[in-house]
């Protein structure tokens, strides 16, 4: 039995933007939370530019005591964290996922987990460096954001040695063939912020404590930042680190590859075939669908777009299109309205709204009827093929957010059966078609989304948001529909003031969401 949530007369109330100053307030309650419980923590990297990082514009790199896992964990999960695995491709010895939803911003919140300085190449790290405790204990206290952070001068040698293990053959080829010896302007920025809060007397303090010989490091340290200066220091790390390897050269070698092709490779495939393939990270207590209902005007597109949005960044997130559209549309389909384009002139608003409410009438005459009996079966066929498509990706663990969801309770509009009325015809070739629409709207019944919002205003408001391409008669009945639509099984149904101001929406449609994201 469905749960049906009513927030159409709610006062729930939106915290204004002035919040982010210093940082957003789920991040503000987590650095309290560490130091409540006694956590012991260091965001270890990237601290020029910390202050993105506590408005959660980039991902949290956070090192934590291994001993100390357990306790966070659950700490993590009481401050609304929830734990997310990265494809095999992408999964980092020591270093953990974990993500939560700033509802008074709207952002998403990247936790990265390190245990161990796991280091390396892209798409491998093959380095773990026995570095963790002393970063931990000479971390230092940052009085601006309120949060440890890494000492300069260790910073500015790891940063160094990051540098160096990411250095592949091809990067030392382009480096020589092309001349590119100098990093980014973000990375320098970077550099020189390091450089101005460290001293050579620090830095050789700590570089005796990690090599046997460190004065040759200590003039690289010192000395110009680019590709060559990093080059002779991979060689050298290399050396002095050859114990902390994880993985043979030659293993190495062929695990990245494997792992960069794949990881490439479902990227563009995903893109090309729209097919739910993951690329990035899953839920692994279970994929989640949730679907947006409501008259045109009620502003589905946009809040299906701003969710996707939203989440798209850190997970797998796979978008469905339910509607008649002609977006994304199979091949037949394509062909129909080639057809039509060619043979028939374009139809008025007016005109499309009075046939979508007659289809197959049999005075519009034989070709037309013919015609919008293919086009409704087409139509159906599709939802068929997503309502699949839906499946299979919530059964990977993916988002699946759906704009519009078929109906099998309102005939001929709100995504429902267009050739309901032909059931009943004495043509025994009309009834079958009416019969094979049927059962794929049957089958979108019986699959329902686990959470569903209903985007509900009153006609006037939706009216003037697209003015002239429904009357308000027909906008009345389709919002009448909406709101005695029912849903089977366990989906929860949220109905949303549409009328409500956008961010207040996205308030209530992202807070559903999380919860439900379990």
């Amino acid at each position: 039995m469905n749960q049906t949530v009513n927030t159409l007369n709610s006062t729930t109330i939106i915290s204004s933007s002035n919040l982010l100053v210093h940082k957003v307030p789920l991040i503000h309650t987590l650095i309290t939370a560490f130091h409540s419980y006694e956590i012991s923590y260091c965001h270890w990297k990237s601290n020029e530019h910390l202050d993105a990082s506590m408005k959660a514009d980039t991902d949290l790199d956070i090192l934590f005591d291994e001993k100390q896992k357990d306790e966070l964990e659950v700490l993590l999960m009481e401050l609304g964290f929830k734990k997310f695995v990265s494809i095999r491709q992408k999964q980092y010895k020591d270093i953990e996922d974990f993500i939560g939803l700033d509802l008074h911003s709207g952002k998403v919140v990247h936790l990265h987990l390190h245990y161990k300085l796991t280091l390396g190449e892209p798409y491998l790290k093959s380095y773990q460096l026995d570095l963790h405790k002393k970063i931990l204990e000479s971390r230092v206290w940052d009085d601006e954001f309120g949060i440890y952070r890494s000492d300069p001068n260790t910073e500015l040698i790891l940063l160094y040695i990051r540098e160096a293990l990411k250095m592949r053959n091809r990067d030392m080829v382009k480096m020589y063939l092309k001349n590119k010896i100098y990093y980014s302007e973000n990375l320098i920025r970077e550099y020189n912020w390091l450089k101005r809060r460290c001293s050579s007397e620090d830095i050789k303090t700590i570089l005796k404590g990690m090599f046997t010989n460190y004065l040759p490091v200590f003039f690289i340290v010192f000395g110009n930042f680019n590709r060559i200066e990093t080059l002779k220091l991979s060689v050298i790390i290399k050396k002095e680190f050859r114990k902390n390897r994880q993985f043979l050269p030659l293993g190495a070698l062929a695990r990245r590859w494997y792992r960069e092709i794949c990881v490439k490779s479902y990227k563009k495939t995903s893109k090309f075939l729209n097919r739910p393939i993951m690329s990035h990270r899953i839920n692994p207590r279970g994929g989640l669908i949730v679907g947006v209902v409501g008259a045109d005007g009620s502003g589905k597109s946009t809040v299906t777009a701003n969710l996707y949005n939203t989440f798209e960044k850190k997970l797998d997130v796979y978008k469905i299109y339910f509607g008649r559209g002609v977006g994304r549309v199979s091949l037949p389909r394509k062909i129909l309205l080639g057809f039509k384009k060619f043979f028939v002139q374009n139809p008025s608003k007016k005109q499309l709204e009075k046939s979508a409410q007659s289809v197959a009438d049999p005075r519009k005459g034989f070709i037309a009827n013919v015609y919008k009996c293919l086009e409704a079966l087409l139509v159906a066929n599709e939802k068929r093929r997503n309502i699949a498509l839906m499946q299979a990706a919530r059964k990977k663990g993916m988002l699946v957010i759906c704009d519009r969801f078929p109906q099998n309770q309102v005939m001929a509009y709100n995504d429902g059966p267009l050739l309901h009325h032909l059931s009943t015809s004495r043509n025994i070739i009309l009834r079958a078609i009416a019969k094979k629409e049927a059962s794929i709207y049957a089958l979108a019944e019986a699959n329902p989304p686990d959470l569903l919002f209903k985007l509900i205003a009153n006609a006037e408001v939706v009216e003037a948001r697209k003015p002239g391409e429904h009357s308000l008669e027909t906008l009345e009945k389709k919002i009448a529909g909406f709101k005695n639509m029912e849903i089977s099984g366990k989906c929860k149904v949220v109905s949303i003031d549409a009328a409500r101001p956008l961010e207040e929406v996205l308030f209530i449609a992202k807070k559903e969401i999380w919860a439900s994201y379990l």
